[in-house]
Order: C-alpha cells, then sequence, then structure tokens
C-alpha cells in the first residue's frame, strides 16, 4: 500500500491526539474517584496501545517521571487493571480491558477497605456517647444510626452493583484483533 509521507504524519497526529484525549479522559475518570490523575492517564495511554509498552514508552509519552510511572503501575497492577506482560519482553505493560475485572478491583482494594475502616471509626465514635450530656447523646446516636444505616446500604448495594457492572461488560462487544 503506497500511503503518502504527509498521510503518515497525519495519521500519526490523529493517532496522538486519539491516544493522549483517551488518556485525558480516564485521567478525570480517576481523579474522579479519589485517585491520583497521573494513575488514570497512565491506564490510558496503556488503554489506547496497540501493543504493550516499557515504563521508558509510558513516561516519554506522558511527560512524566518514571518514578510516578513506577508507583502509577504498581498501583494499577493491585487493581487489577493493568498487567505485567511476561512472554519475553521485560518491563512491558498492557491495560485490561474488562470493566468487570476494573470496578472489581476498584470495589476489593478500595471502596470495601474504607467502608471497613469507617465502619471501626463509628464504633470507635459510639464509645463517646456516654460521656455526653443527655441531649448531645441523644443527637449523636441518632446521626450515628444513620450513618451506620448508609454502610449497611452500601455493603447490600456493593454485590448488586458488581453483578450489574459484570452483565454490562458480558454485552460490550469484544475486540478479536
Amino acid at each position: 500500500m503506497n500511503v503518502a509521507p504527509n498521510q503518515i504524519d497525519a495519521e500519526s497526529r490523529a493517532h496522538r491526539h486519539y491516544r493522549d484525549g483517551l488518556s485525558d479522559v480516564f485521567g478525570e475518570l480517576a481523579d474522579l474517584f479519589g485517585n491520583p490523575r497521573s494513575h488514570g492517564l497512565i491506564y490510558g495511554i496503556l488503554f489506547a496501545a496497540r501493543e504493550p509498552l516499557s515504563m521508558d514508552d509510558i513516561a516519554e509519552q506522558l511527560s512524566i517521571s518514571k518514578g510516578s510511572v513506577s508507583q502509577g503501575l504498581r498501583a494499577l497492577e493491585e487493581l487489577g487493571a493493568v498487567q505485567k506482560n511476561t512472554d519475553g519482553r521485560s518491563g512491558q505493560y498492557s491495560a485490561k480491558m474488562e470493566l468487570k475485572t476494573l470496578i472489581s478491583g476498584f470495589v476489593k482494594s478500595r471502596l470495601i477497605p474504607r467502608l471497613d475502616a469507617s465502619r471501626e471509626r463509628l464504633t470507635i465514635l459510639r464509645g463517646d456517647i456516654p460521656k455526653m450530656t443527655p441531649g448531645e447523646a441523644n443527637e449523636a446516636a441518632w446521626r450515628l444510626a444513620r450513618v451506620a444505616q448508609w454502610h449497611e446500604r452500601a455493603a447490600q448495594f456493593l454485590p448488586i452493583a458488581e453483578k450489574v457492572f459484570q452483565s454490562a461488560s458480558r454485552l460490550m462487544p469484544k475486540n478479536d484483533g
């Protein structure tokens, strides 16, 4: 196939624009969910890449330090969002593209531990109630009961939400190429 040099350059510019734009989308999503924007940018670069990338490639494409890339990749691996490829090329990373994997990783590594920690904190705060005046104690007990109810609802909702996302990911078309 004969392609004019300026057409190749235009396609490269278009692909860079696509890659950077997709990376920005994931950066915004990471920020929305309380994660460092750089983690989303890294995931976006890997998501847009046609082949696995090295840490050097990622750092160069995002203009960030290798240390930031290394830290981001470790966090993304913990979430189950990226994988280090072991097919002979050391240090090559690729994005996992299954929605259920991403959601499940987020729920298990971020949401559940935070809910558990806040539940423990509520237990500690309940211990303060007997030390309060009767008016304060009644108000505090009511508010703590309210938050405990929210926690219970969240705990009931998480398994349902996971199943919904798993069903949605099965409906999404797979890329075989």
